[in-house]
């Protein structure tokens, strides 16, 4: 299994950002990321420039909807408008596309200090026709932690990465409730990077530039085969990946997300399934999830249900029933309780 680290839900120039493409393109070459997806609010003005910029894979959506029900749109070859009052239209205008559609921040909460408390929630959610949703965007789940003026102070200029404790739990109930009822359902976590300058002139600060955010919550993609140097290819990889949710979210800047796995075997036989994948119940099948340092808590969750949990590098857990399994890691500072870290999709076991 080939794992590829990528940033997905960016904004440019073309939308609210204060970056090209080319200089988005370019951070992200810094900070080590082989794929983005840029998604400007309602425009696919960067489509033309789409391609392999500094060694990175540059994807170009659009983010649906301004006032509410925010939707990522990726892999539309003309824009779509969107529909605040009856998101369940967009999205199948959108599928019918033969886009991807993941449903963003769905539970977003503003901060009195930042916009005057604005937010852009989802209150009206789809049934099916989309793809899966954001359960950690870094952006704005940071604004929403932004609750007093001098624990947010502290944060942004001493320790950024304690505001960004958690995903949102009903976030993480939602994708459970939706895996439950028998839709596959893929999970990301995303940046929502805009790289804004507040203040005058030459004194303006940047919050939260770029580079920063692709070093923060990126969604690592999990292929079969090595991603093919050529653009047409590697776009067709990316995107089917993120369609079957063969992928996991990581906060990589706990600790690099790079060396996780999780898969599917019966006995000692060859691996039947990964994350996103659906297999049949069989006899003997187990259920290995492999952190890539000793400092973890590994969680396997059924049906959104905690499983089993273990410290250490490995948990291998026999499969007794079918079940919707995914897991989590959590990563063990020095000092301190576990936090929050990895979140794989799930496997699949039907009977």
């Amino acid at each position: 299994m080939f794992t590829y680290r990528g940033n997905i839900h960016i904004h440019t120039l073309y939308s609210d950002g204060t970056g090209t493409i080319a200089e988005v393109a370019a951070h992200a070459a810094a900070a080590g990321l082989s794929y983005i997806i840029v998604t400007d609010h309602e425009t696919l003005a960067g489509l033309p420039e789409e391609g392999i910029h500094d060694g990175v894979v540059v994807l170009v959506g659009a983010e649906l909807n301004m006032e509410s029900h925010h939707y990522l749109a990726l892999g539309l070859e003309q824009i779509i408008p969107g529909n605040v009052d009856n998101p369940q239209e967009m999205v199948d205008r959108v599928h019918r596309a033969g886009a991807l559609g993941f449903i963003a921040h769905p539970f977003e909460k503003g901060s009195p200090y930042i916009d005057g408390g604005k937010c852009f929630p989802w209150t009206r959610f789809p049934d099916s026709g989309f793809t899966g949703l954001e359960i950690w965007n870094y952006s704005s789940h940071w604004r929403s932690r932004a609750t007093s003026v001098l624990r947010t102070l502290y944060w942004f200029f001493f320790n950024r990465r304690s505001a960004v404790d958690r995903p949102p739990p009903e976030g993480l109930a939602l994708w459970d409730r939706y895996t439950d009822s028998g839709l596959r359902v893929t999970a990301i976590g995303s940046s929502d990077a805009h790289a804004t300058r507040v203040g005058p002139g030459p004194l303006a600060v940047e919050v939260f530039p770029y580079r920063f955010l692709f070093r923060a919550i990126n969604t690592h993609l999990c292929f079969k085969e090595k991603m093919s140097g050529d653009f047409s290819t590697a776009k067709e990889q990316i995107y089917s990946a993120l369609e079957e949710g063969r992928c996991y979210l990581s906060f990589d800047q706990l600790h690099p997300g790079e060396g996780f796995s999780f898969t599917a075997a019966a006995g000692d036989g060859p691996i039947r399934a990964i994350m996103g994948e659906e297999l049949t119940m069989g006899e003997d099948l187990r259920l290995t999830v492999t952190s890539p340092t000793q400092r973890s808590e590994i969680r396997l969750i059924k049906n959104g249900r905690l499983l089993q949990r273990r410290s250490g590098t490995e948990l291998i857990c026999p499969v007794a029933e079918p079940g919707v399994y995914r897991a989590e890691v959590y990563y063990r500072p020095l000092l301190g309780k576990p936090r929050p870290w990895i979140y794989a999709n799930p496997i699949y076991i039907r009977s």
